[in-house]
């Protein structure tokens, strides 16, 4: 498939690209939204883990080239001036159109079909799928929709055969006329924001359950719900898009508080999860501040940050020291810590209570954003300030090791270094924890090939660890905490590295958009292989098929919002990190 027009819409088709409604757009509910995944070997969408699938049968056509290939929206040219558009028009309804003589539009899948007349109707898992067409004299619209009831998709289907098409393509496309790129960037990475944006604006489903405003998920397919730190990190990328969507998704979060404080780390509109995860919406709060200013958004969240901080005091502190750490699961060797969101990292592995770099680091963290906090609204920081005193005083005389010149982890049982070189030992750099001299050993283990330093960031666990390898937190790169690496560079005054570790990571994301069309969870940190063929928990399954196991995950949300924030950076950003030390 041709997709060389000059445009810097995304236009490139990729196997398993999500596509479907966003809560920007409409209603968009957690439980009946329809959300499919572009197929690999046709022009088609899957759904129901890819058992259903609208495909748009090719009969006599010699090109086709993309103009966008997005998240809700897709519209090519075939044969140089005959239209294909392929359109969600509501949270269950996609209409396009293809042209008659050259392409017929279907639905596929495993299970019994029938067809009537216009209609195709297949059922698969007790949803109902149906697909009703419009002959006209050069073209074939078609509407496609799903339901609980046939009465209700057919009756969605049919109102979707009456939309204006042409209108509906117009609004489509101008959101990614209207979004905001770095002009000064390389056409490539302008065409990869305008994808990142394209799959931040899937990820946003409407007010339902618990949840009083819009919220966010990582992935429509497969996570779907609410995970805490992912939601701040969509944040930094949805402030671009709208400040009002970058506080409801912070603000999301918050409303999935339990009464005893407890910020669940995974919450759905009717249910969550009993464990956190790592604490960092007092950091968002106040990014956000820094650019929409907002006095009420500060007061209506504070005393809901201090109830969860209190909660992470009382639940998580180890012993009376000011040190923390994550609730270990003991019989799972492939999620022994998805509270930390390191899933399967090699820092858990054998053993259950830490006193953890990243949890106390980031606990120290927002301490000082609540301290800053406390200011804007005129509350009493001292409390807050004691707090990331006693907290980096700890870190810094348990956590540091003077035989290595690195941050570790401490066994409680037995009082030892659990000595894992992780990503997750640079946290001290991110949350302004390490003095100068710390913070300079830190960069030159960080910067050194041997160790930690790789084509696409920094690599999850450092290359000379013997568990080392290419599955999650086992060796690939995440783009959060090159994110966050990156901001502590910038607030020590390593504004070189820390440009470096930009460019690398927006290269990385770049090259493998325009090699696959789609945006990973992680990448290989040595760049040999597509992420598609990395680990995660498992071999990866070719050809790619999510309903036997999950892969490096596409169209990831923070990876897209980070994408953003990185392509947007500018020297006011880097003057609100420096002034941190001040």
């Amino acid at each position: 498939m041709n997709c060389n027009l000059k445009t810097n819409y995304p236009n490139i088709w990729g196997a398993g690209a999500l596509f479907a409604f966003s809560g920007l757009d409409g209603v968009n509910s957690f439980a009946n939204s329809l959300c499919g995944m572009l197929c690999g070997d046709k022009i088609g969408i899957g759904f129901e883990n890819m058992a259903v699938e609208l495909v748009a049968v090719v009969k006599d056509v010699h090109d086709i080239k993309h103009e966008i290939v997005a998240s809700d929206i897709i519209s090519s040219k075939i044969d140089g001036e005959k239209q294909l558009d392929i359109i969600f028009a509501g949270e269950n309804t996609i209409i396009g159109r293809v042209p008659k003589g050259n392409m017929d539009i279907h639905l596929v899948t495993y299970a019994e079909k029938t067809i009537e007349d216009k209609t195709e109707k297949v059922i698969w898992n007790d949803m109902v799928y149906v697909l009703k067409k419009r002959m006209l004299d050069e073209e074939i619209y078609f509407s496609f929709s799903s339901a609980a009831s046939e009465e209700c998709a057919v009756k969605q289907a049919e109102e979707g055969l009456a939309v204006d098409l042409q209108a509906l393509r117009e609004k489509k496309m101008k959101f990614y006329d209207d979004v905001p790129v770095n002009e000064n960037m390389p056409y490539e990475q302008q065409k990869l924001m305008k994808k990142c944006y394209s799959v931040a604006k899937t990820q946003v489903y409407t007010k339902e359950g618990v949840f009083d405003c819009r919220w966010t998920t990582p992935d429509r397919l497969p996570h779907k719900a609410l995970w805490l730190w992912d939601s701040v990190f969509h944040s930094f990328g949805n402030v671009f898009m709208s400040e009002e969507l970058a506080f409801e998704s912070l603000w999301a979060v918050l409303c999935t508080q339990k009464e005893d404080g407890l910020i669940p780390h995974m919450s759905c509109p009717d249910h969550s999860s009993d464990i956190t995860q790592p604490p960092v919406l007092a950091w968002g709060f106040y990014q956000l501040y820094q650019r929409r200013k907002n006095l009420e958004d500060i007061q209506k969240s504070f005393p809901k940050l201090k109830a969860y901080l209190n909660w992470n005091i009382q639940n998580r502190r180890i012993g009376k020291s000011w040190l923390f750490g994550w609730k270990v699961n003991e019989n799972n060797p492939n999620c022994r810590c998805d509270e930390c969101g390191m899933d399967n990292s090699p820092r858990f592995d054998d053993v259950t209570l830490m006193g953890c770099v990243d949890f106390s680091c980031f606990m120290a963290n927002e301490a000082r954003f609540m301290a800053r906090l406390a200011k804007i609204i005129g509350e009493d920081a001292a409390y807050w300030e004691e707090m990331y005193a006693a907290i980096r005083n700890d870190i810094n005389a348990r956590l540091w090791d003077e035989k290595n010149n690195f941050y570790y982890d401490r066994i409680v049982s037995t009082d030892r270094f659990k000595r894992v070189k992780a990503v997750s030992s640079f946290a001290p750099l991110f949350t302004g924890v390490c003095d100068d001299e710390k913070a300079k050993k830190l960069v030159e283990v960080l910067f050194d090939p041997d160790i930690f330093l790789s084509e696409a960031g920094i690599s999850s666990i450092a290359h000379d660890e013997p568990t080392y390898g290419t599955d999650m937190w086992r060796g690939p790169v995440w783009i959060n905490y090159n994110y966050m690496i990156m901001c502590g560079l910038y607030e020590y005054g390593y504004s070189k590295e820390a440009e470096e570790l930009r460019k690398r990571t927006l290269d990385i994301m770049a090259r493998w958009y325009y090699a696959d069309g789609v945006v990973y969870e992680y990448y290989d940190n040595q760049d040999r292989v597509s992420p598609q063929k990395l680990n995660r928990k498992g071999s990866p399954i070719h050809p790619y098929h999510i309903g036997i196991r999950m892969q490096s995950i596409r169209d990831y949300g923070w990876s897209a919002t980070l994408c953003i924030a990185l392509g947007m950076w500018n020297q006011l950003d880097v003057e609100r990190l420096v002034s941190l030390k001040q």
